[in-house]
């Protein structure tokens, strides 16, 4: 699965954004819509959504429960437009499955993406059904190559995984999302490399310190997470950007993000009124 950096420069010369007459329409037409999910995600429903998230841990808290998919969480929180130059993202694919992130995070990864260097890498840990991978791929800069991995369909995997998990895992192949976008915007689906394994096994080495944004979306099981940040951290370059998604919601992320800063005192922060968190590397 090891990719040479020659390779990887290769495919950026070979990608060229809105070539072809249907991505030409999709540019001129499309988007309209695009910007008005994106408006909608970031400027609409993530305000109600982050007043319904304090509601609720409010609750818990008042009556001393403690939810198994909503943690009391502990890391600094920041507004994600200090966080990105680009306020008004694109969004494809609007609607959420189980296992999505929400539109609200949908639209600051999409934002993220857009915010990317040229001519550097995105990588995903955690396909699934590629809904991410696609708006990723549609919103970075048109010579960036996006890398998505996941476990292949009956993988083995080196750590246990939660059985809320099993859904995720047990599909016919990642990225069907994204995969019926082929003939719409071929060359911008053209930028996605699908990659296949274990995320604690997987060689990153042909991905190291070339990435502008990594995301952290695989197991939740916390020997995982730990394993995915490691890798994760040695693909991002300077001024990078890591988020990692489902922190506060599983036990497995919260407890591995919040001992991570602990220790390490990396800066990691909480997207308010979102389970993502958000690190840049200086």
């Amino acid at each position: 699965m090891s990719t040479k950096s020659g390779e990887v420069h290769k495919r950026h010369e070979k990608s060229t954004f809105a070539t072809t007459a249907g991505e030409a329409k999709i540019s001129r037409g499309i988007p309209v819509k695009e910007h008005l999910y994106g408006y909608y995600a970031t400027r609409i429903y993530l305000p109600l959504s982050s007043l319904s998230r304090r509601w609720r841990r409010c609750f818990h808290r008042y009556k001393y429960r403690k939810g198994r998919f909503l943690q009391q969480t502990h890391l600094p929180i920041v507004h994600w437009s200090s966080c990105t130059n680009v306020w008004i993202p694109r969004v494809w694919e609007q609607k959420k499955s189980s296992g999505n992130v929400r539109i609200s995070e949908l639209g600051i990864l999409s934002a993220f993406a857009a915010s990317c260097e040229d001519l550097t890498n995105i990588f995903e840990i955690g396909t699934f059904d590629g809904r991410t991978t696609l708006n990723l791929a549609l919103n970075s800069p048109p010579d960036c190559m996006i890398y998505t991995l996941d476990l292949p369909p009956d993988g083995k995997t080196m750590f246990a995984i939660d059985a809320g998990e099993r859904h995720m895992v047990d599909k016919p192949k990642p990225g069907s999302r994204y995969d019926r976008y082929r003939g719409l915007v071929p060359v911008g689906v053209g930028k996605i490399h699908q990659l296949l394994g274990d995320s604690a096994t997987f060689d990153y080495s042909p991905y190291r310190n070339s990435c502008s944004l990594v995301f952290v979306d695989g197991s939740h099981a916390y020997e995982y997470v730990m394993s995915d940040t490691r890798a994760a951290m040695s693909m991002v370059k300077k001024n990078g950007v890591i988020i990692w998604h489902d922190y506060g919601i599983w036990e497995g992320v919260t407890r591995a993000l919040e001992e991570l800063e602990n220790q390490g005192n990396f800066g990691l922060r909480n997207i308010r009124g979102t389970s993502l968190v958000y690190w840049k590397k200086e």
